[in-house]
């Protein structure tokens, strides 16, 4: 039974570029996060795709395998505009059941939906919809399938621009064939190890045993994946706990020290703060990492009572930044961890002012953009670690003003302002 449309943006931001610039259209284009050899890609355009290039393949190497390659620094404000143009047009065909990231949706089929000529006609009339509504160069593949991670596959088969349809009759001669790796989740880590315990194909999976199946997981993992591989359509937790909260940012060359790379520790930390307070969560651990330009990794963590203090927690950064001499950072991450939902339970040393300036703080932001008051230790990076997109936290319309220029910012009134 049909139940599950995947709505999958082909290159997405790639496609954004080339719809925004008309001279982009039809040639080889690679976004990536600066103009720095050393940085990696984070989409290509299908003209760029064809050269093998790809994401995560190294910004030199792509620039040696396509010589005529364009590249763009990602505007992650552009393709989060995008994203909402996006959905907008898809809820004028069907309703959204699930966000799945900034270029998958999924769509829950009802009733009459269902048939598969009706399926069929529903999907290519989203499809054409969105191109119509937003732009020519948003192209998309279409999954239908009796689940999501089915309809997921089914979307894969087929790109750029396909229509697949797998019903659960047809799993196991449509979808059973294809390599392990097709499977989602399954990178090229985990790949030898499916391999080493006999899962080649997706038939593998198919073919063994639940018993078998809990001895070489020892989780519900591989008991889940089965399951809907057959065609179960499995509810997901409508309201999951969510295990971290994090950000992350590759150094250009100009910043890598360990002073300006804890400037930019200190404002990703500030942003992760204030994400916490709009989820109205607490962590309970403060993760620091930093990776060198020689490979080596710097890592350190501190435990302590539900907070969501910005200056608390960057009390607590300032305890755990320690790096080791001649130690030249590259990459820094903060992980926000142990998080807990519901009002903070208040300590004997806890002062109630700083929860008044958290709440300014944010307000102040929300009503007129990030940075309108900044601390004053992060001036000198203001300009860097922007927000960006992740595959499983699409930013606010509103966040996505720190990626416009002063100058936009200043033609909308903003003035930014310093916390001493």
């Amino acid at each position: 039974m049909l139940k599950w449309l995947l709505f999958d943006l082909n290159s997405f931001f790639a496609s954004c570029e080339q719809q925004e610039d008309p001279s982009l259209r039809g040639r080889p284009v690679a976004v990536i996060p600066s103009m720095t050899d050393t940085t990696s890609v984070i989409a290509a355009s299908y003209e760029a795709k064809k050269f093998g290039i790809k994401t995560n393949t190294r910004v030199g190497d792509a620039k040696r395998m396509c010589p005529n390659l364009v590249l763009k620094v990602g505007n992650h404000r552009l393709y989060t505009e995008y994203h909402h143009r996006i959905l907008a047009a898809i809820e004028e065909v069907l309703p959204i059941k699930k966000v799945l990231s900034i270029d998958e949706v999924a769509c829950e089929l009802i009733g009459k939906e269902r048939d598969a000529v009706t399926a069929r006609k529903i999907a290519q009339q989203m499809k054409d919809h969105v191109r119509h509504k937003v732009g020519c160069q948003i192209k998309s593949s279409v999954g239908i399938g009796p689940n999501i991670l089915i309809a997921k596959m089914a979307s894969d088969m087929m790109k750029p621009d396909g229509l697949v349809i797998v019903d659960s009759h047809e799993i196991r001669s449509k979808i059973g064939p294809l390599p392990i790796e097709d499977l989602p989740g399954v990178g090229r880590r985990m790949k030898p190890k499916l391999n080493a315990q006999g899962y080649f194909k997706i038939s593998d999976f198919l073919d063994t045993p639940e018993q078998q199946l809990r001895k070489h997981w020892g989780s519900i993992w591989g008991l889940r994946v089965a399951r809907e591989l057959s065609g179960e359509d499995i509810p997901y937790n409508k309201n999951p706990e969510q295990a971290s909260l994090s950000h992350q940012h590759v150094l250009p060359p100009n910043l890598r020290d360990s002073s300006k790379a804890y400037d930019i520790a200190f404002k990703l930390l500030m942003k992760a703060a204030t994400r916490l307070r709009d989820d109205k969560m607490q962590c309970e651990r403060l993760s620091v990492y930093v990776k060198s330009t020689q490979g080596e990794r710097f890592e350190n963590t501190v435990h302590f009572s539900s907070c969501s203090d910005s200056y608390f927690l960057t009390q607590q950064l300032q305890k755990l930044w320690n790096l080791p001499p001649r130690f030249k950072p590259m990459k820094v991450a903060v992980v926000l961890s142990a998080l807990t939902s519901g009002p903070a339970q208040m300590s004997l040393f806890d002062n109630p002012r700083k929860e008044v300036l958290n709440q300014a703080l944010d307000s102040i932001n929300t009503r007129f953009g990030p940075n309108t008051l900044f601390m004053a230790s992060t001036k000198s990076v203001l300009g860097s670690a922007k927000t960006r997109i992740s595959f499983n936290h699409v930013p606010k319309l509103s966040d996505e003003l720190e990626e416009a220029s002063d100058s936009d910012k200043n033609s909308l009134g903003h003035q930014k302002r310093l916390i001493t």
